[in-house]
């Protein structure tokens, strides 16, 4: 799959705006309000999903 040029590709858990928390798809370059800065939670998939709390409000690189 390409993502289309002015696009970004996204999978949401806006839970007040993305059909039931399960979007994703293609959204417009231009309609992205703000940056990633840091990591809120983060889980560990190999671990059943336990948390990595040495992440938990780090930076993003």
């Amino acid at each position: 799959m390409r993502v289309p040029q002015d696009k970004l590709f996204v999978l949401g858990d806006n839970r007040d705006n993305s059909r039931d928390s399960r979007f994703f798809g293609f959204v417009a370059r231009a309609d992205v309000m703000g940056e990633a800065t840091s990591t809120f939670v983060s889980a560990d998939p190999d671990r059943w999903l336990a948390p990595r709390f040495r992440r938990f409000g780090k930076g993003i690189e």
